[in-house]
């Protein structure tokens, strides 16, 4: 691992107040939360100053739209390919970039020696019209596609109004100043101010919208090696969005449907051999009248996928895909019936995945999906449509808490709007916290009891 260099452009002291103001005439609920602070320092002058100091950079719960540009004229392939590696974040929430060459919001240079870095949310509406918001230094196609994973992503969650989550106060008390002085004087060449700013000030809390606690994982960490902190231990940093990443920018830019497993009429869907159930998981039990049978009820559908399909996947896109066999079909939620051209051949359209045979497939919040076959799996990267490199990899070891019957292999997965997600195989299935990266406590259980009027074992999908 190594670490990003990135830092945070802010505006000259005099914009500061200006920067503030459009904040919060664009959204309103950057506005510092006064009455709380008064609360809690009854009495005291709040400085004018401190309340700029105090106020967010995020773009309103209506969505972000904003439009892309390049200073540098790069191809077409890569700015394609670094926009893709931007709308990541919205896989779970709404969230679009789009490239035009007119008045681009968002601009995007490459100079060579200037880093890694990128304006602070709203405040890129201030930066003059022909100077960069974003800089990704020296990227060409021929970078490290981990390093757009990393950075692009990075950078772009900086555009969003995500501040570094390092600066949480629980990180940095554990960090030795000394030892972060000289370390990042030497691999980034910052001054002893430099790394003050960007490393080593703590967020005040009383501003910060955020999880409940620092997420060594995030994308908007630093990785710090475990050298310049005082208990020894590194901190993780990120290598692209997880999924309290997805989930807290969901939060402050939610979709009006959110890519869980659960359809936009508030059901699930299960499948057994030629039937299906509709579960409503408000009531948490299948609705009257069911199972049913596939055929006639699931327009478009071919013969084979009549008689049962191996998995179905919901996708952010207002799209189901159902697996059979070699093949797989699109189903249009909103028109009720599979799009036309379908089936197709798994092989040559879902690139890095099995080409046959998949057992279970299910949308994560972090913007990528995980295809399940036999004792295998493999991370799906949504945005650039591909599988993650490095995969497939073995279940066991990769699911903390999964019990050895589910290491080699599980029938079917959803993910609820709950953060949780279940796994099915045989006549159990188990609770995975998504969050917390873990199985938990207590499961497996037995299906019968615990999904009234669902399948009491063998679920396909």
């Amino acid at each position: 691992m190594s670490h990003i260099g990135c830092t945070i452009k802010t505006l000259p002291q005099e914009s500061q107040d200006l920067a503030a103001s459009k904040a919060v005439e664009f959204n309103p609920a950057n506005a510092p939360a006064l009455h709380a602070l008064k609360a809690s320092m009854p009495g005291a002058v709040i400085q004018p100053q401190h309340l700029t100091a105090l106020t967010t950079k995020y773009w309103g719960a209506k969505g972000v739209k904003l439009t892309v540009g390049f200073l540098d004229n790069p191809p077409a392939d890569l700015r394609a390919r670094i926009i893709t590696h931007m709308n990541a974040w919205g896989s779970w929430s709404n969230v679009q970039f789009f490239e035009t060459s007119v008045d681009p919001q968002v601009r995007i240079a490459r100079t060579a020696g200037s880093g890694y870095w990128s304006y602070l949310g709203t405040d890129v509406l201030l930066i003059p019209p022909d100077e960069a918001t974003m800089n990704l230094d020296s990227f060409t196609m021929n970078t490290a596609d981990s390093e757009f994973y990393r950075v692009v992503r990075h950078e772009t969650g900086h555009t969003l109004g995500f501040p570094h989550e390092h600066m949480r106060q629980e990180i940095i008390s554990r960090i030795d100043q000394d030892k972060a002085i000289a370390y990042f004087g030497t691999t980034q060449g910052w001054s002893k101010q430099q790394v003050i700013d960007q490393v080593l000030t703590p967020l005040d809390s009383s501003a910060l919208l955020a999880t409940a606690e620092a997420d060594i994982h995030s994308i908007m960490c630093y990785w710090l090696p475990a050298s310049i902190m005082k208990d020894g231990v590194a901190v993780d940093g990120g290598a692209d969005i997880d999924a309290l990443d997805a989930q807290f920018a969901g939060t402050l830019y939610p979709r009006s449907v959110s890519p869980t497993s659960i359809w936009p009429n508030g059901k699930a869907y299960f499948f057994k051999g030629a039937q299906y159930d509709r579960y409503d998981p408000k009531a948490d039990k299948v609705d009257p009248g069911y199972p049913k049978p596939i055929q006639g009820n699931w327009p478009g559908f071919p013969a084979g996928f009549e008689a049962g399909v191996n998995a179905a996947v919901v996708w952010g896109n207002g799209k189901v895909y159902f697996f059979k066999g070699s093949q797989y079909i699109r189903y249009d939620i909103v028109a009720d019936k599979v799009d036309a051209g379908y089936p197709k051949p798994i092989k040559g359209n879902w690139p890095g995945l099995w080409a046959d045979k998949i057992d279970a497939g299910v949308v994560w919040p972090n913007g990528k999906a995980y295809f399940f076959k036999g004792s295998k799996y493999i991370r799906y990267d949504i945005a650039t449509d591909k599988a993650d490199a490095g995969y497939p990899r073995a279940i066991q070891g990769s699911w903390p808490g999964f019990p050895s019957s589910f290491t080699t292999g599980i029938n079917a997965a959803v993910v609820w709007d709950n953060g949780k997600a279940y796994f099915f195989k045989g006549s159990e299935y188990i609770r995975y916290d998504i969050a917390n990266n873990k199985t938990d406590a207590g499961y497996p259980k037995p299906i019968k009891g615990n999904w009234p009027g669902l399948w009491e074992k063998n679920i396909d999908a």
